[in-house]
């Protein structure tokens, strides 16, 4: 009986210990199949994270070593995500100021290698591959610019020079600068900028050209007022034929300064901004019967007839009237002037979607291709003689073309030489 009852004593005892051991085993297995899952879920995140999502790791909950883990490593990644995003905003930001840089930007190791250039530089030096990477002698071929840069690498100092060079047969003026970037004890690259100044050149060129014709043309009828009202002061003069053709050779000359001081001083405005355009809708027919009866006894005086040419309906345009007449009277005179037979014709019509179309005609001198192009700029003239002659100052088609462009419009110039010219203003 007794040996039965230890028997039953050791059954227990090993029942206990297995279902402890079981449970042990269980609880193991539970720990490490939640380890497991936890692992595995780390290695998916960190595939995810490679295809660019942070999401399967932030759903972990879990006190463990593992889980702290974890969570260390979403907290690093985001931090470095946040770091890679403002390094990108960074980026773009230089990217963007690049690009809207109106200046070229070049920069250049030590050895000549080109690390960085703008659009804008790309532009100005036609430059149509990509150029970093290769050396700055393969990329800029003109002599001059290559010359500033060697300067820049042999003296490490700031240098600004201004260059002429030739792209695509056009001449250009640029303003270089180059700047070293330094380390304390050596030089490791240049950065240059590279200014087109071709347009201020052009400008400096038209004021040096303007203050010589300005000059000349003011030069000659002050000298023959000069020189008449000399004759006219000599005591020795009593001949009154000869003197009124002195008083008229004075009259003459001095409407004809007049005049130049007076489209001086318009175009000047013009140019300046203190002629607004004032806008207001209107029958052409208005400006164009103030134009004829203007310049109608000068154009008879010539023995030329004057012809008014507009369709059945009303040409309505919306203009500045004033300014309108302005353009008229011009292009009106200038084909009076160059007309020694036949008429000057003006008129206007209705084009398609609503372009009005103004003109000009005349059967005069015409103009010969090769200067059409230059017809507009402040002194040029054709036949410099021939205009003198007629009392033309050259500002005349300065001044239409500016106030054309300040009401958006177009101008064209048909011409053959010995047979007419026709301008005509497209009107929006």
């Amino acid at each position: 009986m007794k040996k039965s009852s230890e028997m039953n004593m050791t059954n227990e005892t090993f029942l206990l210990l297995f279902l402890i051991s079981f449970v042990i085993i269980l609880f193991l297995l539970f720990y490490i199949n939640k380890r497991h899952i936890l692992i595995k879920t780390i290695l998916e995140f960190m595939q995810d994270y490679k295809r660019g999502n942070m999401g399967s790791l932030l759903m972990i909950k879990d006190e463990s070593i593992i889980g702290e883990l974890a969570m260390s490593i979403v907290k690093v990644l985001e931090k470095t995500e946040q770091q890679l995003f403002e390094a990108e905003e960074k980026t773009r930001m230089i990217e963007a100021t690049l690009r809207g840089m109106s200046d070229g930007l070049l920069v250049t190791d030590i050895k000549g290698t080109i690390i960085l250039a703008n659009q804008t530089l790309k532009r100005l030096l036609g430059i149509n591959i990509t150029p970093e990477g290769k050396d700055i002698i393969e990329i800029i071929r003109d002599r001059a610019l290559v010359e500033i840069f060697r300067k820049a690498m042999d003296t490490w100092e700031i240098l600004t020079e201004e260059v002429s060079i030739s792209i695509n047969e056009k001449v250009m003026y640029l303003l270089v600068t180059a700047v070293p970037m330094y380390r304390p004890t050596s030089i490791t690259g240049i950065v240059f900028t590279i200014q087109d100044i071709t347009r201020l050149k052009r400008l400096e060129e038209v004021r040096k050209d303007f203050v010589v014709n300005v000059s000349h043309e003011i030069k000659t009828p002050l000298t023959a007022i000069r020189a008449s009202a000399e004759t006219l002061i000599d005591s020795n003069l009593y001949n009154d034929e000869l003197s009124f053709k002195f008083l008229n050779m004075i009259k003459s000359h001095s409407e004809r300064l007049n005049t130049l001081v007076e489209d001086l001083l318009v175009l000047s405005r013009i140019e300046l901004g203190d002629m607004p355009i004032e806008k207001n809708r209107f029958n052409i027919e208005d400006a164009i019967d103030t134009v004829i009866l203007t310049l109608k006894e000068k154009a008879n005086s010539k023995g030329l007839s004057v012809k008014k040419e507009l369709p059945g309906e009303p040409v309505i345009i919306n203009a500045d009237k004033d300014k309108v007449i302005q353009i008229l009277l011009n292009l009106f005179d200038n084909g009076i002037k160059f007309t020694e037979k036949g008429y000057v014709k003006i008129g206007a019509e209705n084009k398609a979607k609503g372009v009005k179309r103004l003109f000009v005609e005349d059967t005069g001198i015409g103009i010969p291709k090769s200067h059409l192009d230059r017809l507009g700029e402040r002194f040029y003239r054709v036949d410099r003689a021939r205009s003198r002659e007629l009392g033309g100052t050259g500002l005349g088609l300065a001044i239409v073309k500016h106030l054309v462009s300040a009401h958006s419009w177009q101008m064209t110039i048909e011409s053959d030489y010995g047979k007419g010219t026709i301008v005509s203003i497209y009107a929006n």
